[in-house]
């Protein structure tokens, strides 16, 4: 007859399981993706880059390192527990943070691509590239097509869930261009396709932006702000309106580099480029207040990450301006953009390697 004083066994240690693996890992790799692609273009062209480029390059290992790991236990799990990813996939928060599996990739290829000349195999540069960017692309849009299929055939509202996670499936669509531009420039007889389809990119990601900013203004005047765990989503709203600026700017310069287009159409998109960036800005100064007055403490989780990419889309976006507009104002401001990314991005990873090493981090 068992006692009933017996002491109840230890509760297991946690640690990781593939059935619980987090969708959001993706932002981990893309927020390092960024950052590798910042340190290489605020240095590009001046005497600094003797020692951003070495840095680029070491930050796009990791950033190699991490997209392995995550895409492979993302694959696994899909693969052996397809029940619980695609419950995620459905639900209105998790869903939206799933499309960071499609973002890891076509980061990875923008990372490739512009950091990896001069120091990666040059034969694999392109052909890995053109898997990235073609697998991320699809992956994108099929992410993006069930998540709000899902969400608009729901038989309950969920606006009240409505978050800055669902940022993310539109975000993934404007990397596809910058993922293609490496391909443009290499084969400028099939520049116009490629052109095209990434234009068509661009306008995917930048309505659908318009759409969720709207959403997410509406849910945020009707309901208290999301719990503290999701805070830090409120911040992605700023990577979207980098990225559009950034994609105008180098899709401009590209088409005039190959030959599809003047030399006018980079000025003539400067000045909508510079307003998306400028809303940007605004949006990282709001979310900070949000932030600030709306949470007494943000505890440590994955969606710190949701910091990273925001900051770097937008950070990549004002080297490339600052050099388009020629202003030292904005280039000084890209400086002092690229320091705070990397501090950031130091300071999550480090509380990620730390929750890691303590088994606490692996699951939602």
């Amino acid at each position: 007859m068992t006692s009933s004083t017996a002491p109840h066994a230890p509760a297991p240690l946690p640690g990781f399981d593939l059935r619980t693996f987090a969708p959001t890992w993706g932002s981990s790799v893309m927020g390092t993706s960024a950052l590798a692609i910042a340190l290489l273009a605020v240095g590009e062209g001046t005497v600094a880059a003797s020692w951003t480029t070495p840095l680029a390059r070491s930050v796009l290992v990791v950033a190699l390192l991490l997209g392995l790991l995550v895409v492979a236990a993302t694959a696994a799990r899909w693969t052996r527990h397809t029940a619980e990813a695609r419950a995620d996939l459905r639900h209105p928060v998790k869903g939206g943070m799933t499309a960071t599996a499609a973002g890891a990739l076509l980061t990875l290829a923008v990372a490739i691509g512009r950091v990896g000349p001069g120091f990666l195999p040059a034969a694999l540069i392109e052909p890995v590239v053109l898997v990235l960017a073609v697998s991320g692309a699809v992956l994108a849009l099929l992410i993006g097509w069930e998540f709000l299929a899902e969400a608009f055939t729901a038989e309950e509202s969920v606006l009240a869930q409505v978050s800055g996670a669902w940022f993310v499936p539109p975000v993934v669509t404007i990397i596809v261009p910058l993922a293609l531009l490496p391909l443009v420039v290499a084969h400028p007889d099939a520049a116009p396709d490629l052109l095209a389809v990434a234009w068509a990119f661009l306008g995917v990601g930048a309505v659908l932006y318009l759409v969720v900013t709207a959403v997410l203004f509406l849910r945020s005047a009707s309901h208290p702000l999301p719990p503290a765990g999701l805070a830090p989503t409120l911040f992605i709203g700023m990577g979207p309106a980098g990225l559009l600026g950034l994609d105008l700017v180098r899709l401009a310069q590209v088409s005039v580099q190959v030959g599809v287009a003047d030399p006018w159409l980079v000025t003539a998109v400067l000045p909508a480029a510079t307003m998306l960036w400028g809303f940007g800005l605004w949006w990282m100064v709001t979310a900070l207040l949000v932030l600030r007055r709306g949470y007494a403490r943000l505890p440590f989780s994955l969606s710190w990450w949701g910091f990273t990419f925001p900051l770097g889309a937008w950070t990549i976006a004002t080297i490339a301006l600052g050099r388009a507009w020629d202003s030292g104002l904005l280039t000084a401001l890209a400086w002092v953009a690229v320091t705070a990314l990397a501090l950031l991005w130091a300071v999550v990873l480090a509380r990620t390697l730390a929750g890691v090493r303590a088994g606490t981090i692996w699951g939602h």
